[in-house]
């Protein structure tokens, strides 16, 4: 009896072991190296100058929308409100930035009056019309008009994009992306691992 209470206690602390030399594996898409994240520069919801890289030492969540958005955005801004509050005291390390597709209607005042219903500590970043493209293509994201008939909608158009969110490491690389509906907790996961790096 006593030897078999060994072999068990000796195979525990085996498997245990094991499981802690298991490297950790990621829950969003890993990007194949580390490359610096294209910088975003623009005017936050509050109308003070924003830039990416004034956010180095913290995990930015990076997500482009719009704020007629009638789905994902809202949907995505909720989710990362969550994320925020179950960080806990690791939430002053996150910064989650929300980067408008549609700089035409969602002026600096705009996204004042929408993203801080979220969260007041959230970014909401304006950036003009002819500088977003090239932030765009950094990120990969498309984004494009799509016009109502005048007659179904007072919107007049909505606008179709890529519905991911971006991981960008203290460092200020960009690392993983989420895909729509990527689980809360899966996220926290991830963002707990690569701060304690």
């Amino acid at each position: 009896m006593k030897r078999t209470g060994k072999y068990f206690l000796i195979l525990l602390v085996l498997t245990m072991l094991a499981a802690c030399s298991r490297p950790y594996r990621f829950y969003g898409s890993p990007y194949d190296r580390a490359e610096p994240a294209g910088e975003i520069s623009g005017t936050n919801w509050n109308n003070t100058p924003f830039r990416l890289s004034d956010l180095r030492g913290k995990v930015a969540l990076v997500f482009f929308g719009y704020t007629f958005c009638p789905d994902v955005c809202p949907t995505t801004l909720a989710e990362m409100r969550v994320l925020v509050q179950d960080l806990g005291d690791k939430a002053g390390d996150v910064a989650v930035v929300f980067v408008s597709v549609d700089p035409e209607r969602d002026t600096p005042a705009r996204l004042g009056e929408y993203v801080p219903v979220f969260n007041p500590t959230f970014y909401g970043v304006h950036v003009p019309l002819d500088e977003l493209e090239p932030v765009k293509a950094a990120y990969g994201v498309v984004a494009e008009k799509n016009y109502y008939d005048e007659a179904d909608s007072a919107a007049g158009y909505s606008v179709d994009h890529t519905a991911r969110v971006y991981l960008i490491d203290p460092a200020g690389n960009l690392r993983l992306s989420f895909g729509y509906g990527t689980p809360v907790e899966d996220i926290r996961s991830d963002i707990e691992y690569i701060l304690q790096q």
